[in-house]
């Protein structure tokens, strides 16, 4: 009876060993992509805030029209990568961003595979950030080599944490620029000023201006490191 009971329970088991090793031959990603978005006229990345920032959307091209994207984040610095990709033809293109529409890339994505985009920005900024006595001061300019959307705010951003941007910030001064006609504000220089930060304490700061854009995203200046006296 024994022998019987044991015969029974390995049987049991024997399927459910099947069954179980089929679940380990799932195929994993075996693809990645990875590239840079930059300013088409200055070769410099275009660069974000992280959240929130922009995206790269991939669409796998075997699979029609009915395709679900994939959409994943790009850096604060303007590059992206992602190695969680099947190998196979994919439509790419930057999305969301403080751009205008880029054109889609078609690509064969094998293994680690680059692609790069060049776009035109909404604005790009000149700005030059210094400390005072208790704060940092922002001097900027702001320009733009195609006409979009009105101006509608620029501010410093200021805060204890690298990854500053309009989503993250402890310290904001904002100027509203809505009111004023465009032609009027490339040409000005502007200074603001953030105050009551802490003396010998470490901050980081930089310059946003947005236009009045569908998705209300900000054009970013530099990250800048900066020490109080």
């Amino acid at each position: 009876m024994k022998y019987k009971n044991l015969l029974f329970f390995s049987l049991l088991g024997f399927p459910m060993l099947i069954i179980s090793c089929s679940h380990d031959n799932y195929l994993t990603p075996n693809g990645e992509i990875t590239g840079a978005i930059v300013d088409n006229t200055t070769g410099s990345a275009v660069l974000t805030e992280q959240p929130n920032g922009m995206k790269i959307r991939l669409l796998e091209v075997s699979y029609g029209a009915n395709v679900t994207p994939i959409d994943f984040w790009a850096k604060p610095d303007g590059t992206f990568e992602n190695a969680n990709v099947f190998a196979g033809k994919y439509k790419v293109v930057p999305i969301e961003g403080a751009f205008f529409p880029a054109d889609t890339a078609t690509v064969d994505v094998k293994g680690q595979t680059e692609v790069n985009f060049k776009v035109t920005p909404f604005l790009v900024i000149d700005a030059t950030l210094s400390t005072m006595a208790g704060g940092i001061s922002a001097s900027y300019q702001l320009s733009r080599e195609k006409i979009g959307d009105k101006i509608v705010e620029a501010k410093i951003i200021v805060s204890e944490y690298p990854s500053v941007g309009n989503t993250i910030n402890e310290y904001s001064v904002s100027r509203d620029l809505s009111a004023t006609a465009d032609e009027t504000v490339l040409v000005t220089h502007y200074t603001d000023k953030v105050t009551g930060l802490t003396s010998e304490k470490v901050y980081y700061a930089r310059v946003a201006a947005r236009t009045n854009n569908a998705n209300k995203k900000y054009n970013y200046s530099e990250v800048v490191k900066l020490t109080i006296p």
